[in-house]
C-alpha cells in the first residue's frame, strides 16, 4: 500500500514543468544506451569539482589540469629556512605556517620563519593532484611538459627539483607568471622572484624544537582545513582558460594509455611530441582576461555533484539492505524523490509493452536541466568553458540516465503487482555501483566506522607515508596528543 501511495501521489502532485514531445526524443535519449568508454566528460567534471583540495588531489595523485589564477593583494605566505637569509630569487612558500615550519629540519639548525605578504595580484598557474611529491609514478607529468618538453620520470626526484623550478619560472617569465602552486600535503607555492610583487612583513627566529612528533602532525592537521570543497581558497583560479590533459581534442595520444587502466593509474606520461607542443603552445597563448559569459562553472559543478552525491549512497546502502522488500521499497521511494522536479505529469507507463521508451522525456529533462541555458550560448565561450560544459553534459546525462532507467523500470513493475522482484534490485544495485565507479567521486571514500570524536578521518599521503599513499583506504587517525593511528610516524 505504500508504493501505491507513493505512485498516487507522482502522478497527482507534480506540475508538468515543459512538454517535451516523445517525437523529439530519438536515439539521443534512448535510456539503453550507455556512455562511450573513451569519454572523458566525467573525468575533466569531477577533476574541475576537486580543484585546490586536499582528499580529492590526494587520492588521485597525477593530475591533468594546469589551471591559471590570480592570488589577491594581501595574502599572507611563509618561509622557514634555517638561515635568516632572505632569497633574492626563486623559493618556495607555504599558504600556512605549519608547513613552512618542516624546512627547519631539527634542533641543530636554528628556524627563521618569514611572513610574506602579496603587494599587488600575483598571477600564478596552477597543477592539481598530488603536484609537489617527488614521486616517478604521475604527479609531476604536467609539469614537466613545461618544463622540459617531455615527461621524464627519471627527473621527478628531489634533486631535480630546484632545477624544475628555475626552468619553470624561465618559462614563465615572458608570460608574467609570478608562481606556481602545487600540493604536497599541503599546499606550497613556487615564487619566482621575492623581489617583485611580494615583501617580508616579519622574520623570526622560532624557538628550537624537533619536527617530530608535533609540528609533523601539525602539518597533517593543517591540510585538513583544505580537504574539501572549497578547498584552498586563497588561490583564486579562473576555470575559463584552463588546460585538460583529458582533452581528447587536445591530447589524443592519451586516449590508449587509459584504455583498460584504473582511474588511479592515469597519468600524461605517454602523451607524445605533437600533443606536448600543442599544450605548450595553449599555455603560451593563455588568456588573463577572464571569459566574458558569467558563467560560474565551479559553482554550477558543485550544485551537480550536491544534488547527487549523498542521493546516490544513500540509494547504494539501501540496496544493500538484507530485507529485499524493504530495500525495494524505500530504494523506489529515493528515486521518486530525486527525480520529483523531471517526472512530468505525462510521463505514464503504458498499460501494456515493458519498453521504457515513455520515460525518455523524464530522462531529456533531467539531463539537460543544469546545462541547457549555457548550451544555447554556446558560440560565445572559451575553448576551455566549451569543455567544462561538455563535462557538465556528459556527466548529468549518465547520472539521469541512470536513475530514470531504474525509476521507469520500476513504474512498469507497479503497473501490475504490489512490489518489485528481487531481480530488479538486484540489477538496480549493480546499475547504482557501475554509476558510482564511473563517476568516482571522492566525496564517498570515508572512514567507515567513522572516527571517534578526538580522531580525524585522514586519506594517506605524500610525504609521510610513501609506501601507502598510493592507496585510497582513509584512516582514524589523531592528530593531537597523544597522537596515534599514522603508521609512519612515531
Amino acid at each position: 500500500m505504500f508504493l501505491f501511495g507513493f505512485l498516487t501521489l507522482w502522478s497527482v502532485v507534480h506540475t508538468e514543468v515543459t512538454q517535451i514531445r516523445l517525437a523529439d526524443s530519438g536515439e539521443e535519449w534512448n535510456l539503453n544506451v550507455l556512455p562511450n568508454p573513451n569519454s572523458t566528460g566525467h573525468l575533466v567534471f569531477d577533476t574541475i569539482s576537486s580543484l585546490l583540495q586536499h582528499w580529492p588531489n590526494t587520492r588521485y595523485h597525477s593530475g591533468h589540469n594546469i589551471v591559471p589564477g590570480i592570488i589577491p593583494t594581501g595574502t599572507l605566505f611563509y618561509h622557514g629556512r634555517g638561515d635568516p637569509h632572505t632569497p633574492t630569487t626563486s623559493e618556495w612558500v607555504a599558504t600556512d605556517p605549519e608547513f613552512a615550519r618542516l624546512f627547519c629540519d631539527s634542533t641543530d639548525v636554528p628556524c627563521f620563519m618569514h611572513t610574506l605578504v602579496a603587494t599587488r595580484p600575483l598571477r600564478v598557474l596552477y597543477f592539481d593532484g598530488s603536484s609537489a611529491t617527488k614521486q616517478p609514478d604521475g604527479p609531476i607529468d604536467t609539469q614537466d611538459i613545461l618544463t622540459w618538453g617531455a615527461v621524464l620520470p627519471e627527473r621527478q626526484t628531489v634533486e631535480w627539483d630546484y632545477k624544475r623550478m628555475h626552468r619553470l619560472c624561465d618559462f614563465g617569465h615572458m608570460l608574467g607568471i609570478d608562481a606556481y602552486v602545487r600540493m604536497q600535503l599541503n599546499f606550497e607555492i613556487m615564487i619566482c622572484n621575492f623581489t617583485d610583487g611580494v615583501e617580508i612583513t616579519t622574520l623570526s627566529r622560532l624557538q628550537d624544537e624537533p619536527r617530530f612528533p608535533d609540528y609533523a602532525y601539525s602539518f597533517a592537521h593543517s591540510s585538513e582545513w583544505h580537504d574539501a570543497y572549497p578547498g584552498e581558497t586563497r588561490i583564486q583560479l579562473d576555470l575559463t582558460h584552463l588546460i585538460s590533459l583529458y582533452d581528447v581534442a587536445l591530447a589524443p595520444s592519451l586516449i590508449s594509455h587509459r584504455v583498460g587502466r584504473d582511474r588511479r593509474a592515469h597519468r600524461v606520461f605517454g602523451i607524445d611530441k605533437r600533443d606536448t607542443e600543442a599544450v605548450i603552445a595553449r599555455v603560451r597563448a593563455m588568456s588573463w582576461s577572464p571569459s566574458q559569459s558569467g558563467i560560474d562553472w565551479r559553482t554550477l559543478f558543485q550544485a551537480i555533484r550536491d544534488r547527487y552525491a549523498t542521493r546516490l549512497e544513500v540509494l547504494q546502502s539501501t540496496l544493500n539492505a538484507t530485507d529485499e522488500d524493504d530495500a525495494a521499497r524505500r530504494a523506489f521511494g529515493s528515486l521518486l524523490t530525486t527525480l520529483m522536479p523531471y517526472r512530468l505529469h505525462s510521463a505514464v507507463p503504458p498499460p501494456v509493452g515493458s519498453g521504457n521508451a515513455w520515460a525518455a522525456p523524464v530522462f531529456r529533462l533531467c539531463a539537460e536541466t543544469h546545462t541547457s541555458f549555457i548550451g544555447s550560448r554556446e558560440s560565445t565561450l572559451t575553448a576551455s568553458e566549451k569543455l567544462l560544459l561538455n563535462a557538465a553534459r556528459e556527466t548529468s546525462r549518465e547520472i539521469c540516465r541512470t536513475l530514470v532507467g531504474m525509476w521507469a523500470a520500476g513504474a512498469l513493475e507497479l503497473r501490475s503487482s504490489a512490489k518489485i522482484p528481487g531481480s530488479l534490485v538486484a540489477k538496480w544495485k549493480s546499475e547504482v555501483g557501475r554509476l558510482m565507479d564511473w563517476l568516482g567521486w571522492s566525496v564517498w571514500v570515508k572512514c567507515r566506522p567513522a572516527c571517534a570524536s578526538e580522531e580525524s578521518c585522514h586519506l594517506p599521503g605524500a610525504p609521510f607515508s610513501m609506501e601507502k599513499w598510493n592507496v585510497t583506504e582513509p584512516l582514524c587517525v589523531r592528530l593531537f596528543l597523544p597522537y596515534s593511528g599514522w603508521p609512519d610516524i612515531p
